[in-house]
């Protein structure tokens, strides 16, 4: 399954993002419970989360993605991205 990577950035007011976060983790602990999720983290001091999760499809990784209560309620600015491990054992670019 392809692997996509997002990030949120939070572009809300502080008090309605900080409230927004226990769902934002709930939601992280849904895609890990279902084996979506491989990895996931927060950025800087208190700027937003990185996350990288398995989809079918990218239409299928944009439901996930907006999924999150901080993109829901229009608390973070996201990216979503595909994502390919690199082999660093190969020369040459990849």
């Amino acid at each position: 399954m392809p692997l996509y990577v997002r990030t949120l950035l939070f572009t809300g007011p502080p008090a309605e993002v900080r409230d927004a976060i226990p769902g934002h983790l709930e939601h992280l602990r849904a895609l890990r419970r279902e084996g979506r999720l491989r990895v996931a983290g927060a950025l800087g001091d208190e700027e937003g989360y990185l996350d990288l999760f398995e989809a079918r499809d990218r239409l299928e990784a944009e439901r996930l993605a907006r999924a999150s209560p901080l993109v829901e309620e229009g608390l973070a600015a996201w990216m979503l991205r595909e994502w390919r491990e690199v082999d660093l054992g190969a020369p040459g670019p990849q």
